[in-house]
């Protein structure tokens, strides 16, 4: 098959482990749309942009440098459906070309198992490529009209929010809206949607992670009426779901059976008309039968 456009795509570390439906939905939905996908071959952890980061930085940038130079010589952009991850790609790009200390350092390191610095790594967010390279407008187009009864509260996540200005801030998150009303899925407006779902301070403090930001925006999602929450993060996803088990289980802290979460790949198969066992929809450990429920 012929592509209009093809990435390089680096899954992460919790999209291939944990969330299978994940990468099953994307692949999918990208094909759909004649975008290809390249997997990339020997990559590592991003490493992530919170804790490996400020523990060793210029190993951070190393390992997110080798990832960048492998997708470079595939000779296609790097996508990444994982905010974490584009996190890592975006500062570490940033930082190659603007810290020549820590390049120096890098290139090094590189050398000795025969690997170049990259040059000029063009980086997409999954987000970016379904609203630019495919077009809200297409995604409308094609969607039928099975989520109308779908009211979904979304979550963009912190990293969603990285940007070269201050004025491009905005434009990931409000495309991630744009995307999800284009699938014919009702918004609802819970009033905290850019406070943090609390998955980075779980390696300090769980319970505060748990109990003072998880279990708050659950319960303004919650009163909003919404039936699920779409994100377009795989750790958001992970505090999510497991992270209301949890609640459950150690706080006695609940929201009805549970609300499912979805990343946004998902969504848009469904309003695509990709049924739910065709990507896996059930390996979810959240109810998203009560999704499922609310399908046209």
């Amino acid at each position: 098959m012929e592509f209009k456009k093809e990435y390089s795509m680096f899954w992460g570390c919790w999209v291939p482990s944990r969330q299978p439906s994940v990468e099953a939905a994307c692949r999918s939905v990208l094909s759909r749309f004649g975008i290809g996908i390249k997997d990339m071959e020997g990559v590592s952890c991003c490493p992530d942009p919170v804790v490996t980061e400020r523990l060793q930085r210029e190993m951070w940038l190393a390992l997110a440098a080798r990832n960048l130079s492998i997708a470079e010589k595939a000779g296609t952009p790097m996508a990444t459906i994982c905010n974490g991850c584009y996190e890592t790609f975006f500062e570490a790009i940033e930082t190659l070309k603007t810290n020549e200390n820590l390049r120096g350092k890098v290139e090094t390191a590189l050398d000795r198992i025969a690997t170049t610095l990259p040059k000029k790594t063009e980086l997409r967010h999954i987000i970016e490529i379904l609203g630019k390279d495919v077009g809200v407008e297409e995604i409308a187009k094609l969607s039928s009209k099975r989520l109308s009864k779908l009211n979904v509260a979304v979550h963009p996540g912190c990293h969603l929010y990285r940007s070269h200005s201050r004025e491009e801030v905005q434009d990931k998150p409000e495309m991630f809206e744009q995307i999800v009303a284009a699938t014919g899925a009702n918004l609802v407006d819970y009033g905290i949607t850019r406070f943090c779902c609390g998955y980075p301070h779980r390696v300090v403090e769980e319970e505060f992670s748990l109990r003072m930001m998880l279990a708050r925006k659950l319960q303004r999602i919650w009163d909003a009426d919404a039936d699920c929450v779409v994100v377009s993060c795989p750790a958001c996803n992970i505090q999510f779901e497991f992270g209301q088990l949890e609640l459950k289980r150690k706080y006695d802290i609940a929201f009805g059976s549970g609300i499912p979460v979805i990343h946004i790949v998902e969504l848009i198969a469904l309003g695509l008309g990709i049924k739910p066992e065709e990507f896996g929809l059930s390996t979810h450990r959240g109810p998203t039968q009560n999704i499922i429920s609310k399908l046209e």
